[in-house]
């Protein structure tokens, strides 16, 4: 079995790093992989870098030039804009969305890309329950539900309600339904995973720089304990 792990800042794959044994530095195209085991797992962890293209292009590459894998979970922060979900909070994508991609004009449903049957894109639903119970186990609070991606920065209640309101969405930040359309072209099960850094309103900004070490070390828990679950130990 070979995970992928994507995430698009340092601190989102720190901790996951730090845990790795046997790593070695690879080239994907533009992209650094760095390859390693976690535990008795072949992990390739990837730092893609912020938005759409850039996580949809490190995840093609991966996919495509080192080759081999079996699933891909993207890990990092968010925003956190449903009900009773706090800093620190974990949330796991039932589905994910593109909540900036419109073709309606083309009598397309809002987020619904050509080629594809639904404007969400599925979670594995075998990563999906293992997760829960490493969270679980963790004792982190987690949440499942639809997560919105779009190549901005959610600053505003309003806004936040509207991706709320619109898609029942929980959770909004700018790589994981772009990772999993990447992940769906190319017939890879997929799971993102959100620690929430902010609550995507006017204190956003502020907030994600605050909490963002807190929150990743909350999603790096739960992927080692993930591992180690998987390895028996």
């Amino acid at each position: 079995m070979k995970t992928l792990i994507m995430g698009a800042l340092d601190e989102e794959i720190d901790g996951i790093y730090a845990a790795m044994k046997d790593r070695r530095e690879l080239k994907a195209g533009a992209f650094t992989v760095y390859g390693g085991k976690l535990y008795k797992e072949e992990i390739l962890l990837c730092r893609c870098g912020i938005g759409k293209v850039n996580s949809a292009a490190a995840t093609s590459a991966a996919l495509s030039v080192i080759g081999g894998v079996n699933r891909v979970i993207n890990t990092g922060v968010a925003g956190g804009i449903g009900k009773g979900i706090k800093r620190g909070d974990v949330v796991l994508g039932t589905r994910t969305v593109q909540h900036d991609f419109d073709a309606t004009a083309d009598g397309k449903r809002k987020g619904q890309i050509e080629g594809f049957d639904s404007e969400f894109f599925d979670g594995d639903t075998y990563m999906l329950e293992k997760m829960e119970r490493a969270l679980s186990a963790e004792n982190i609070p987690y949440h499942k539900g639809i997560i919105a991606s779009g190549d901005k920065f959610i600053a505003d209640n309003a806004v936040a309600g509207s991706l709320n309101a619109e898609f029942g969405a929980i959770s909004c930040e700018m790589e994981s339904a772009a990772i999993a359309q990447v992940c769906a072209l190319y017939k890879v099960p997929y799971l993102a995973m959100r620690a929430i850094s902010d609550n995507g309103d006017e204190e956003a900004v502020e907030s994600f720089y605050e909490f963002v070490h807190k929150a990743a070390n909350n999603n790096a828990r739960a992927i080692n304990k993930f591992f180690r679950t998987e390895a028996g130990l």
